[in-house]
């Protein structure tokens, strides 16, 4: 067999291959149309590279011109190509006051002093935040999809966090263990791994991302935060793909609790380990807890970019994530921030937008949010939406086209969208082609 003959078979077969293994990968995510169209891609393509092949066997220079054609596809693809930015961040001192975010809003019950005090203070928010308790709570009867049985048991999912929150600190042992930062560094991801964390990172905690004042706890409402940690520790764990796949159903308010109640575990037990070690460590969990917040603080400790549905996105899960953190003053090896394609491909995307049934995310471009270049999403549009629908909706993190499973394709896949702009735009074709660009999602009612 002649040269241009074998590369020819080599490299279509390799084509044949991918779409079949897409398929199989396809099969296992329970996606239908995706399964259709790579079958018919390899179906089609088959007998139509076996019939180029013998048409012009007998012209190699006429044969090798497809593989060409692929090759030149696959250097444009995975070559290092036009740009990847890092998240624009000036320099700023306005802190985020924990009382203004919307899940201490909501808390707010009228005819309280806290009521008066807090919209005395900020008069904007009333009138929305009256409507939107007005709507049925979280997991409570009235809400699109609640089911008293699953939903009773979520419930009691946040009810034992909100019970652990005492737990995040406590006393430091006065004889204080001696390590290297490197090694203590080694030692503490390791453990955060062992514990059930799916990735873990290092970052000098910035002051800008520690909440003013207390909007929710147990702690003074409020009162100064003064959390002066030198560090934090960081981490993501994966929210179930299936589960995900289920939004706006019930099935991702059960997963997100779920992960919540891991991540929980997890600093909980980490931060009394460095405190045992004879050095101060708070954690930060879900519930009423988090004195830092969270997904600048995993940005700068590389654990993924922040996205325009307004999640970090995780290099190796998208935004299938929730994420947890210990701050601590235990000497440390930070680690560097990473950039693998995701503003360029937000970018282009908008995805997230397209399928917001609140219309909370926004199409245009960033702004700058105390001096960071993001996209700002609509809090009290999105926090409305859960409170009709009964669960955390979810649906900006299914669609995703980060959040595919850790699978080879997808790995592929990824790896290109991390250097190349044309990769990123194929990717963003493929994905509506595979999968479709709008789901189906109860229509918003005000």
């Amino acid at each position: 067999m002649k040269l241009f003959q074998i590369v020819y078979i080599t490299t279509v077969f390799q084509v044949l291959v991918f779409f079949l293994l897409f398929a199989r990968t396809s099969i296992a995510e329970k996606k239908l149309r995706s399964v259709v169209i790579s079958s018919i891609a390899f179906a089609a393509l088959l007998p139509a590279f076996y019939g180029y092949f013998f048409l012009f066997t007998a012209n190699p220079s006429i044969l090798i011109i497809l593989p060409a054609v692929i090759v030149l596809f696959a250097v444009l693809f995975f070559a290092p190509s036009g740009k990847s930015t890092a998240i624009v961040i000036t320099d700023s001192t306005e802190r985020v006051d924990e009382r203004d975010t919307m899940f201490a809003r909501e808390e707010y019950t009228q005819g309280t002093e806290k009521y008066e005090r807090y919209y005395s203070m900020r008069p904007e928010y009333r009138k929305i935040d009256d409507r939107i308790r007005r709507l049925p709570e979280l997991l409570a009867p009235g809400g699109k999809f609640y089911q008293p049985e699953r939903s009773g048991y979520i419930a009691s999912l946040f009810e034992i966090e909100e019970r652990l929150i005492t737990m995040v600190d406590g006393s430091v042992n006065p004889i204080r263990s001696k390590f290297e930062p490197e090694q203590t560094s080694m030692l503490l991801k390791e453990m955060t791994i062992h514990l059930g964390a799916d990735e873990v990172g290092i970052a000098d905690l910035n002051p800008n991302y520690v909440y003013s004042h207390v909007g929710r706890g147990p702690e003074e409402w409020g009162s100064e935060i003064e959390n002066t940690h030198r560090f934090v520790i960081a981490f993501t764990v994966e929210m179930d793909y299936r589960k995900v796949d289920e939004a706006p159903g019930i099935g991702i308010t059960e997963e997100t609790a779920l992960q919540y109640l891991n991540a929980q575990k997890i600093s909980i037990a980490l931060a009394r380990y460095i405190r045992d070690l004879g050095y101060p460590a708070r954690a930060h969990v879900a519930g009423s807890n988090y004195q830092i917040m969270l997904p600048p603080v995993a940005y700068d400790a590389g654990l993924g970019e922040l996205g325009r549905l307004g999640y970090l996105i995780s290099q190796k899960y998208g935004a299938r994530i929730r994420l947890g953190a210990v701050t601590t003053d235990i000497p440390l090896i930070t680690d560097p921030i990473i950039q693998f394609g995701v503003q360029d491909f937000c970018e282009k995307c908008k995805k997230c937008a397209v399928n917001c049934p609140s219309g909370s995310i926004p199409y245009d471009e960033k702004m700058v949010v105390r001096g960071v270049e993001k996209w700002m999403l609509k809090i009290e549009k999105c926090f409305q939406y859960w409170r009709i629908i009964g669960t955390d909706c979810g649906i900006c993190m299914k669609v995703c086209p980060f959040s595919h499973p850790d699978t080879l394709i997808h790995d592929i896949l990824r790896k290109g969208i991390r250097n190349s702009s044309f990769a990123r735009t194929i990717s963003l074709w493929g994905d509506d082609l595979f999968y479709g660009k709008k789901v189906k999602f109860p229509k918003f009612t005000e």
